[in-house]
């Protein structure tokens, strides 16, 4: 049970998801009715300049919702009153998607929220020589562009296996208003 008294300024919410594939997004659009190739069929997709398969934007907004849903637990505690967000960044198959709610200001039983939804996308893993020794399906199909350099969206880490290349970017900034039962 979410009370209004358990929620604080500067607070996140948060989830992830990391099971993006391309049979996941076949079995949305088949789902959703929305057919559109581009989320489904890598050739149409790249005549389109896509690189690839993109996810459906309504499939990325689910998991905003969701993280609302799943707080209130399917209206039981609240209701989500407005949500405004902004669409900028594609989402890919192999993706690691990150929701995450951060309480901006409560006004009575009302809380605001500062929405991102933020993605990793993986692009290789380097030996301390540099060499590749794992590609991930956007260090294949050129994902990760020069103007992601120069904004400072990749990455590397160290992990176990060498050093992992990955871009990290906002690709769902927006606003949300949900309201406590209490």
């Amino acid at each position: 049970m979410v009370k209004l008294s358990d929620i604080k300024v500067g607070q996140v919410f948060k989830i992830e998801f990391e099971g993006i594939t391309r049979d996941l997004l076949k079995q949305y659009a088949k789902s959703s009715g929305d057919t559109n190739p581009i989320h489904t069929n890598d050739a149409v997709a790249e005549a389109a300049g896509l690189k690839g398969v993109i996810a459906h934007g309504l499939f990325s907004l689910g998991f905003i919702t969701k993280l609302f849903e799943d707080l209130l637990e399917h209206e039981k505690y609240g209701n989500l009153i407005e949500l405004d967000v902004e669409m900028r960044g594609m989402v890919r198959c192999g993706d690691l998607l990150i929701t995450e709610a951060t309480v901006e200001k409560i006004e009575g039983k009302r809380v605001h929220f500062d929405v991102k939804q933020t993605t990793i996308t993986n692009s290789d893993i380097k030996d301390r020589n540099g060499n590749v020794i794992k590609q991930f399906e956007a260090g294949e199909r050129g994902y990760i562009s020069e103007k992601d350099i120069e904004r400072g969206l990749v990455k590397t880490k160290e992990i176990p296996e060498g050093i992992l290349t990955y871009r990290e970017r906002i690709a769902t900034p927006g606003q949300a208003i949900i309201e406590i039962f209490e």
